[in-house]
């Protein structure tokens, strides 16, 4: 029975985990796991190689209305002549509305700069390959990179594109990466990684331009810094959504050229998810198939659930990701599949004992059955018990004097009466053949004292039969005389008979 138990819940088990497999397969849920992804990173502090000049609020307050006559970025190139590299990350695609004299004030400064000047580009169609640049004079002064983010199906900027794409462009962060090491190729991933975030909102040193402007920051400040122009006013409408809440695009784009600069690729295993997933799943449908205790059941599926998780957290300080939702999904329903299995199967077992035992035990051993359903072993098992023969003196001659009704009626009072004895007694009423009635004592349920119960039930027999004989006395009916037999040994006890129908017996 168990066996076959085990096999059925084996197949519900690989219908659960080729269940979860086809949806990992499929790509189903990816939201929800990058939203658990997402609660690995924590703030942490930049490396000190980017800093942020703002265009914010107070800037927009002191200079004036956007967008700002290209001569302001001419002089904050200008003013940042110790940094390493420039990046600006404004929109030069469109004529300066104050005429060609404002743009070649930026085209000046650019060429004249002593550290790299990078400007953004964006991808139109990246299947047509499709760039739209800065004026081509600000272009032929400086170097471009694409500004496109790679944006998930909930909204979130988590990964970045580190390969050359359309007509061999790189992006913004990563230009500026090539030129903060001196032209050094730098290592990249094959697979969009993902950006490795240093924390929210205002993680990284920002400066406000009108600062710089007024010449408020010494230029020792900038000295050997990658230095990042980008709007973080919140009219300016700059801004994308993290792991860590919004942030704005020169935030982002100083994420990304730190994620680039120190290395640091995240890896994740598309098979280690499809091994977690299977292994879990099947150490949990076995520890828990190994119980029927809910509290053991559970106690098993949060150890392994905090064992995978702290594996998790290590992890990623290696910078290996593991999925965080199909594996704790696996050993979630791995978990509630057994428990439902073990509900279906106890609720089974209980019944059967129930409408087996019912009529010939008394109703406080059923009970302790129903509670450990494993003190009953089905089959048949060798014992030691005794067993209790008892029948009517007579009972043939007695029946040929008296009506069918009238013996019936005598032979229902006494099976009751000696019946509640034994049972009152702790024994098993194993049959009625015709007067007669066997009993035993020591099964299914251990009974060190079982031959001490037999006598006692045989005395407390004979005393119930006297106050019957009183009864029938008085109604006229003969009275009965019956015997007793006793015997203690070892017997095979357990349910015999048919696979539909069986009792519950004793052999030898």
């Amino acid at each position: 029975m168990k066996l076959k138990n085990a096999l059925k819940f084996g197949l519900i088990w690989l219908a659960i985990t080729g269940l979860l497999l086809f949806s990992l397969w499929q790509g189903f849920f990816s939201s929800p796991r990058e939203k658990l992804t997402d609660l690995l990173f924590v703030k942490h502090a930049s490396s000190g190689q980017v800093l942020i000049v703002a265009v914010d609020e107070s800037s927009l307050t002191a200079v004036g209305q956007w967008p700002w006559p290209r001569a302001i970025f001419a002089e904050l190139i200008n003013r940042l002549q110790s940094a390493k590299v420039i990046g600006i990350d404004v929109n030069f695609k469109e004529p300066s509305r104050l005429g060609t004299t404002d743009d070649l004030n930026l085209e000046k400064a650019m060429r004249d700069s002593k550290p790299s000047i990078v400007l953004t580009s964006e991808i139109i169609d990246l299947k047509e390959s499709l760039v739209a640049y800065p004026l081509n004079i600000l272009k032929q002064a400086g170097q471009t990179g694409f500004a496109n983010v790679s944006t998930d199906l909930d909204g979130t900027v988590r990964r970045f594109k580190p390969v050359p794409c359309c007509e061999e462009e790189n992006s913004f962060a990563q230009e500026l990466a090539y030129h903060f090491f001196d032209g050094q190729e730098l290592p990249f991933p094959q697979n969009d990684p993902r950006i490795n975030y240093a924390g929210p909102a205002g993680t990284f040193p920002t400066l406000s331009v009108v600062d710089v402007l007024e010449n408020r920051i010494p230029s020792s400040f900038f000295q050997e810094k990658a230095v990042i122009i980008g709007a973080t006013a919140s009219d300016l409408q700059d801004f994308h959504q993290t792991p860590f809440g919004k942030i704005s695009g020169a935030e982002l784009q100083a994420n990304i050229f730190e994620t680039i600069a120190n290395g640091r690729y995240f890896r994740a295993s598309q098979t280690a998810t499809v091994l977690s997933v299977v292994i879990l799943g099947a150490a949990t449908a076995f520890l828990s198939f190994k119980s029927t205790r809910f509290w053991t059941l559970a106690g098993v599926a949060a150890g392994l659930i905090v064992l995978y998780n702290l594996i998790v957290f290590l992890s990623f300080d290696y910078f290996l990701i593991l999925d965080l939702f199909y594996p704790n999904l696996a050993i979630i329903l791995s978990s509630a599949a057994s428990v439902s299995w073990q509900y279906i199967t106890t609720s089974r077992e209980k019944r059967f004992i129930q409408e087996s035992f019912s009529r010939y035990l008394a109703p406080e051993v059923v009970q302790e059955l129903l509670e450990d359903p494993s003190r009953l072993k089905l089959g048949g098992e060798r014992k030691t018990i005794t067993i209790l023969f008892s029948d009517i003196r007579g009972f043939t001659s007695l029946s040929e004097k008296l009506e069918p009704e009238k013996l019936t009626k005598i032979l229902t009072r006494f099976l009751s009466a000696m019946s509640n004895v034994i049972l009152e007694s702790r024994g098993v009423i194993d049959k009625y053949i015709g007067d007669a009635i066997m009993a035993f004592w020591g099964a299914p349920l251990s009974d060190q004292e079982h031959a001490t119960h037999a006598l006692q039930a045989a005395l407390q027999m004979s005393k119930a039969l006297k106050s019957l004989n009183e009864e029938f006395k008085k109604e006229n009916l003969p009275p009965l005389a019956i015997g007793i037999g006793i015997n203690s040994g070892e017997v095979t006890v357990g349910n015999m008979g048919s696979e539909k129908r069986f009792d519950y017996t004793v052999i030898g």
